[in-house]
């Protein structure tokens, strides 16, 4: 059995419903981390939702705008979200002009996205200020400890992607 961390900042006591990690999941890695995801999302759909879209749309939107071309099934790998959601997502894009879609040259059977100048700008426009989200989120962190927590947190990702690793389910 795993040892259990007790973080040093102190968790709700169980009578205290405002604080949003429950002391009886405060030693508990993956609660805590799925609560810092949904509380930074929140944050960065709160900047995006002005457009009808979500973060996870711009991250898909930024990764074309360093690799046009990729397909659906590229990009459901890098974002690791499966291929219907990927293909809503791009469905959403292109409904708005910000991304076109087109067969691939080397796979019929696939699709090809890349940005419009619409999408271009879109990025540009949403970026500031998702860095600023971002940047808020991190507030309590001294620069030293964002660099190490988005380290590890690379580490574990790469780690738990590994196809050698008996625990991995990506396919």
């Amino acid at each position: 059995m795993p040892t259990r961390i007790r973080p040093r900042a102190a968790c709700a006591p169980a009578d205290n419903l405002s604080n949003p990690i429950p002391e009886e999941f405060c030693d508990h890695l993956g609660f805590v981390l799925a609560r810092a995801r949904l509380e930074l999302i929140r944050g960065l759909d709160a900047v995006v939702q002005p457009s009808g879209l979500q973060a996870r749309h711009f991250a898909l939107v930024r990764l074309l705008l360093q690799r046009p071309g990729l397909s659906q099934a590229q990009i459901s790998a890098l974002l690791g979200t499966d291929r219907t959601t990927t293909m809503k997502m791009a469905a959403d894009l292109e409904r708005r002009s910000l991304v076109s879609r087109k067969r691939s040259a080397t796979d019929r059977r696939a699709n090809t996205l890349s940005l419009t100048p619409q999408g271009e700008r879109w990025i540009a426009q949403l970026q500031p200020a998702l860095e600023d989200e971002e940047a808020r989120f991190l507030e309590p962190l001294s620069q030293g400890e964002r660099a190490l927590l988005q380290e590890l947190l690379v580490r574990l990702v790469q780690h738990a992607t590994t196809p050698n690793n008996p625990n991995n389910q990506h396919e």
